[in-house]
């Protein structure tokens, strides 16, 4: 872990570090104009991030700034994750100690060639909560890289009635500190500019600093510590043996990195011994910022954070709000309603844009048909390309809406109390309290959720919550939800300050969260059985949305959605449509007497059963084609499969599309009936399938027939981009696999029960 020398030609590189939830991230977001995720609860940022400094701060810096930007070199600023010590017992934290000392990132997960140490450590630290963010500023300041001091949150802080001298922080840690609100970017020029100048060495290090960092690195006095560290002096820093020895005492050495020598070298010291060390370290650092609590006055209550909040307006609302909002029983019955409410407003106010877009299809579909007139090319372009997508892109308005009130909610503080809430319940199930923002952001896309478990230390417990996030609802199948709901129940019909859509789609949620939670709990008591470690979370004060953030989550996650539509969705539309399109049917014989029959039948009744006939067999023509292609082959041969369920081949064939993309189902059912001429009227998807009929006459597609299909999408993992980012995290196709092979056949399993049970309860 040893550090290599700054390249003149190289970009500067600023590192951001701090514990979670201090507005590490939105400070980076503010002076890089970087859009990542923000959120009002600690866990968000789990992996580093890179991004060059706005141009207009770079230019503002100017020839003052120092030689370094003198020589006409870039700034990149690294977002680390969020962390509250640099012991590396979970893999973020590996990631920051891995990022502040140089070593190059060997997972592929960011295009940073971290190779490395920073020019200079930027910590961020929470004015409002500062004596539990010292014990790692102490840890940083071991490190020995040029460091400068973000005093973030100070607005916060002010309104809680904490007040925290900059002056004084400054000269207790004798490095510089700024004040800044990475809200409104107050102070992101003066800390940039601080950064720039200690990078370039042009200050020397402060007496004070010497002390601290002398304090820090010298002979603790005890044997067991000082030969420890001694014995990894050949192979790391001061700083980074340190890290290597509580890697050791936790059992983490791997996710270091490091190199074979210095693995060697940690794990020839005992395992006792070695936690014996670093506890004795910790308590050290912790002797230290006992020291410097009580220089700046700060005092220290019994969970280690300020003690002073009798004077905190912020807090005390705070305090009064969470006597409701985490209630045992009208805290959990609360959260339900307000997922309700969400879940009702999706269906009443997204209507309007949906129709417009529905319209939108229909008329760029007509208008398409009427300029390239008839020709396999046209079907391919109308069929294929606008039907398909456009299927998709329909569900926009609902998709954009859901993500606007999660974030709201996320950044309101209120989430974080939804955390709390559920651990109670994790709890007793065994499960670890830490996944529930990774399973929270299930909800948006299980890929990054996946990704999100590094801040669990235990290797079973991550597991088990990475086997848990596929099942939890993702944005790609609320399309699915939204069209069979939309099509075979009636949505307005209202049920209090609720309306039915909203209802069942709440209980597609409720289904996919609850059975997360009772597959991970049958995990952590059969095949990785491990002890359940308490949740230890920060519960930060409630506080106003920031609109323009959330808006451009919104739009980011959006646009996301329209990418996949545009690349994805298309590819795999155009495949199916050929699927589905060739080989055609050999041209039927004339029947005879076929002719003369509806010319009879015209000259009789004015046309009306020749129409009728002409249309009878133009959709049995249709219905033919499409039976005879290969797509329609694979259909019938699995119809009998899907029967117990209620489903039909076409269904089948929307089935097998969606092992891509579970949204490809939506497009593959609108190329069906594209293709079969049954919306040759341009009538929305989920109206064609309300009117479809059977063979006798009766619905095609019936309530329980719906209900059994989402259910199998509730558990069904139809996601290869799921099953690819499990494969990484895991290293390994053992858990991959199983995954897939166990949720696809538990899903049919279920759709069949529902099915089966429905009938024999009367629903038909």
């Amino acid at each position: 872990m040893n550090a290599v020398p700054s390249d003149p030609g190289e970009p500067l590189r600023l590192a951001l570090c701090g514990n979670p939830n201090v507005g590490k991230t939105s400070l980076f977001n503010g002076v890089t104009g970087a859009r990542h995720r923000v959120g009002n609860y600690a866990g968000v940022t789990v992996e580093l991030r890179e991004a060059d400094l706005r141009a207009d701060l770079r230019a503002e810096l100017g020839a003052g700034a120092g030689p370094k930007l003198g020589e006409g070199r870039s700034v990149t600023i690294v977002d680390l994750p969020g962390t509250y010590s640099l012991t590396p017992i979970a893999e973020d934290e590996a990631v920051a100690l891995r990022g502040l000392c140089g070593e190059r990132l060997e997972d592929g997960d960011s295009d940073a060639s971290a190779s490395r140490p920073p020019d200079a450590v930027i910590l961020v630290l929470d004015a409002a909560n500062l004596a539990r963010n010292l014990y790692l500023a102490v840890q940083v300041i071991e490190l020995g890289r040029p460091l400068v001091i973000a005093l973030n949150m100070i607005d916060v802080a002010a309104e809680a009635g904490i007040e925290v001298d900059p002056e004084v922080l400054s000269r207790e840690l004798g490095v510089p500190v700024i004040p800044t609100i990475g809200r409104t970017g107050e102070g992101e020029l003066a800390l940039i500019r601080a950064a720039v100048i200690a990078a370039d060495g042009e200050l020397p290090a402060s007496p004070t600093l010497v002390a601290l960092r002398e304090r820090l690195l010298g002979a603790s006095g005890e044997a067991g510590v000082d030969g420890a560290l001694a014995s990894l002096a050949a192979v790391a820093s001061p700083a980074a043996a340190r890290g290597l020895l509580g890697a050791r005492a936790a059992g983490t050495i791997e996710l270091l990195g490091a190199s074979a020598t210095a693995v060697a070298a940690a794990e020839a010291i005992a395992s006792d011994v070695a936690l014996d060390a670093a506890s004795a370290l910790a308590i050290d650092r912790y002797r230290e910022v006992d020291r410097l609590v009580a220089h700046l006055g700060l005092g220290r209550a019994p969970d280690g954070g300020a003690s002073s909040t009798s004077s905190a307006p912020a807090m005390d609302r705070s305090e009064r709000l969470d006597r409701v909002l985490t209630h045992r029983l009208f805290g959990l019955l609360i959260f339900i309603a307000v997922m309700g409410l969400l879940f009702t407003s999706i269906f009443a106010w997204a209507e309007p844009a949906m129709g417009l877009i529905e319209e939108l299809i229909g008329w760029l579909s007509g208008g398409a048909r009427g300029i390239l007139g008839d020709g396999v090319f046209t079907d391919l372009v109308v069929d294929g390309v606008i039907a398909g997508v456009g299927n998709v892109l329909v569900f926009i308005p609902q998709i954009a809406l859901l993500f606007l009130f999660v974030g709201l909610l996320e950044d309101s503080g209120y989430m974080a109390r939804a955390a709390f809430l559920i651990d109670r319940l994790m709890a007793k199930v065994g499960l670890h309290g830490k996944a529930f923002v990774p399973l929270l952001s299930g909800y948006a896309c299980a890929i990054p959720a996946i990704m999100g478990t590094r801040t669990i230390s235990s290797w079973r417990d991550r597991l088990v919550t990475i086997l848990m996030i596929p099942y939890m609802s993702c944005s790609a199948r609320l399309p699915i939800y939204v069209l069979l709901i939309a099509a075979l129940f009636p949505t307005e019909q209202a049920v209090g300050p609720f309306n039915v859509g909203g209802l069942i789609l709440l209980g597609m949620y409720l289904l996919s969260t609850i059975s997360a939670l009772a597959v991970g709990a049958i995990y952590k008591r059969t095949i990785l059985r491990s002890p359940t470690p308490p949740l230890v979370l920060e519960l930060p004060p409630y506080r106003l949305p920031r609109l323009r953030n959330t808006l451009l989550l919104v739009y980011d996650r959006t646009m996301d959605f329209v990418r996949q539509a545009g690349t994805v969705i298309l590819a795999m539309t155009v495949v199916l449509w050929a699927l589905l399109s060739f080989p055609k049917p050999p041209a039927p014989a004339d029947a005879p007497g076929q002719a003369a029959t509806i010319e009879a039948a015209d000259t009789a009744d004015g046309g009306d059963a020749a129409d009728a006939a002409n249309a009878a067999d133009a959709a049995d023509e249709a219905d033919a084609a499409i039976i005879h292609s290969f797509g329609g082959r694979v259909g019938l041969a699995i119809e009998p499969a899907l029967a117990p369920m209620g489903q039909d081949w076409r269904i089948g064939i929307a089935i097998l599309g969606s092992f891509a993309a579970r949204e490809v189902m939506v497009s593959t059912l609108g190329l069906v009936y594209g293709i079969e001429g049954a919306d040759d009227d341009d009538r929305p998807l989920r109206e064609v399938l309300r009117s479809a009929e059977n063979d006798e006459g009766g619905r095609r597609y019936t309530p329980l027939g719906g209900l059994a299909l989402m259910v199998f999408y509730v558990y069904a993992c139809l996601c290869m981009s799921t099953v690819a980012v499990v494969r990484r995290e895991t290293r390994s196709w053992r858990w991959p696999i199983f995954m897939f092979l166990s949720m696809t056949i538990f899903a049919y399993v279920a759709a069949v029960a529902v099915y089966q049970v429905g009938l024999l309860l009367g629903y038909a």
